[in-house]
């Protein structure tokens, strides 16, 4: 119980900045990285919990150098892998994937700009095709005209499901 509150701390907490400055505070992430090992390694899941965290330190790196998150959230999904363990985290991120779509399709039909975010989409994957794993040199997360949803808000809202539904 201790542990699911203190989950849910971080991932609101980390939530709520992303939502107030479009960043995640590294010293926030470093503390639930390091509070996710410790609490794994008095558990005896601390293998599950560097898995996580690895796998998810990696995944987000990929997604970082495309230009589609910013450093904060690849720290957050390490920091998230190693609080959760990796079938938890599993979980967490497939929700959270999930509630980013849904929250980017809502902003995009609210914002009038879905056949623009149509056309973008073809071009970053045409720029992939051709560049390989390479930021497109306009469309990506530093470009302030173009939709951006904070992740951190998606990332919470998978950890929280996971902290209720599969603990």
């Amino acid at each position: 119980m201790l542990t699911a509150l203190i989950i849910a701390i971080f991932a609101v907490a980390a939530a709520i900045c992303d939502l107030r400055t479009r960043t995640i505070p590294g010293w926030l992430n470093l503390a639930g990285f390091s509070l996710g090992l410790l609490i794994h390694a008095i558990s005896g899941t601390l293998v599950s919990s560097l898995l996580a965290s690895l796998i998810g330190f990696a995944i987000g790196l990929t997604f970082f150098q495309i230009g589609a998150i910013g450093g904060g959230d690849v720290k957050l999904v390490a920091a998230l892998g190693a609080l959760l363990g990796l079938p938890h985290w599993i979980l967490a991120m497939q929700v959270a994937i999930l509630a980013a779509a849904a929250m980017a399709l809502v902003q995009v039909t609210r914002m009038r700009v879905l056949r623009r975010t149509c056309r973008n989409v073809i071009e970053i994957l045409k720029s992939l095709y051709v560049s390989g794993l390479k930021a497109h040199p306009t469309i990506n997360v530093n470009d302030l005209s173009t939709v951006r949803s904070p992740f951190g808000v998606a990332a919470a809202i998978g950890t929280l499901f996971t902290v209720v539904v599969a603990r």
